[in-house]
């Protein structure tokens, strides 16, 4: 028994370091919309969404209801970060080509933003 312990331990400690490292982005976006629903998604090089909320999926944007910041992780890609306001008659707001950023939406249903920050 000891002996398949020891073949077992090697076996996964070589497993551990010859393994590549997963490198992963990160956006972080912070919601100052007053009473607003918003949705904020990431798309790759192909236009497919690698992240972040599917279509109709709204949430609350306004950082006074304690979700001040939506957070999303995804693999290690060039991407797009993409926001849409419910009930505004804007067009959704496309930023990018990136690798990390933070981001600041911000404004009313009729008048918003969707500005690059300082993380």
């Amino acid at each position: 028994m000891k002996f398949q312990s020891f073949y077992l331990t090697i076996f996964f400690s070589i497993h551990i370091i010859l393994s590549p490292t997963i490198e992963a982005y990160t956006t972080d976006t912070f919601l100052d919309m007053y009473l607003c629903r918003c949705r904020i998604w990431v798309e790759d090089s192909n236009h497919n969404r690698i992240a972040g909320d599917g279509p109709g999926h709204y949430h609350d944007c306004d950082g006074d209801t304690g979700n001040g910041e939506q957070i999303l992780n995804f693999a290690n890609v060039t991407f797009w970060v993409h926001a849409k306001v419910q009930g505004s008659l804007e067009k959704k707001k496309v930023r990018g080509p990136f690798n990390t950023k933070c981001f600041d939406i911000y404004g009313r249903v009729g008048d918003w933003k969707f500005d690059e920050t300082s993380c």
